[in-house]
């Protein structure tokens, strides 16, 4: 492509951001929709992060920005508005300029409900979930599911004050019924009886040696078990899941989503889903 001067530009800050798909995805979004704009990798230190919020302000062509790891959170501070979402989790993962101001977004809670709806076949109102983990991806999952109707969720991670804050905040904001337990409590199999989701919102499961994040004889046939990991494709989670009947999904729907909601917070236009799903499995192979 032709870079001028007047080529908006777009960017995925993050420590690492060598691994992001992000630029595949969105630069085969802006080239299907046309657009004269280029989507980059920046690395960036936390240290660095509020120069470089700071040099988005004065680029005159910014278009948009994500933000990955380990700036979510630190982003937060660094916009000059947030949306709901955003303020919500706590977490920032797409910055959208509006005339001479920062917003700060989050598209990872819609971008994983599109994705479990839409490719999942799952209606989460009235229903029973569980999340492991208590991380800002974790949020993500349970402010989206809160959102929908989601009737009780439960909360497992390692350290049981973490996900005690979650449902708290949970509780306080959708008055969703939400429980916490770490994963070796024996309450867990008597409460997991009635969900029929289970959503691993932990980086368990990016390494092939990594144990499961969960007891897996305590899943059961026609549960959903939907992985946030996307590489590799099937986890030890997710194979363990098929053995037992349930129904799996990957995190690669989210991913898409995600970036699909960011793409037309920045342009005001429809994504071009198939173009960057089409993207993504490219640069996954």
């Amino acid at each position: 492509m032709r870079v001028t001067g007047r080529t908006a530009l777009f960017a995925i800050l993050g420590d690492p951001v060598e691994h992001s798909l992000s630029p595949a995805m969105q630069n085969a979004a802006l080239r299907a929709g046309g657009i004269d704009g280029l989507y980059v990798p920046w690395q960036v230190k936390p240290a660095g992060l509020p120069i470089a919020f700071e040099s988005l302000r004065e680029m005159e062509n910014f278009g948009g920005a994500n933000v990955t790891l380990p700036h979510k959170e630190q982003a937060v501070s660094l916009v000059d508005d947030l949306s709901p979402e955003a303020a919500w989790m706590g977490a920032v993962n797409t910055v959208v300029p509006q005339k001479g101001r920062l917003l700060g977004a989050n598209t990872d809670g819609q971008g994983f409900l599109r994705s479990l709806v839409e490719e999942g076949g799952y209606l989460p109102k009235g229903q029973r979930a569980l999340i492991l983990g208590a991380g800002g991806a974790a949020r993500a999952v349970a402010w989206s599911l809160a959102g929908a109707g989601i009737a009780e969720l439960l909360i497992l991670n390692r350290t049981v004050a973490r996900a005690e804050a979650l449902t708290d905040s949970v509780v306080r904001g959708a008055g969703v019924r939400a429980s916490a337990s770490a994963p070796g409590d024996p309450r867990v199999a008597p409460e997991l009886a009635g969900c029929t989701l289970v959503v691993n919102a932990t980086s368990v499961g990016l390494n092939p040696s990594d144990p499961l994040p969960i007891d897996p004889s305590l899943l059961r046939p026609g549960m959903l078990v939907y992985d946030l990991v996307y590489r590799p494709r099937e986890t030890r989670l997710l194979r363990e899941a098929k053995r037992r009947g349930c129904r799996v999904q990957d995190g690669l729907g989210m991913l898409l989503h995600q970036g699909a909601l960011a793409f037309e917070l920045w342009t005001g236009r429809n994504p071009p889903l198939e173009a960057m799903r089409t993207a993504l499995i490219a640069a996954l192979t």
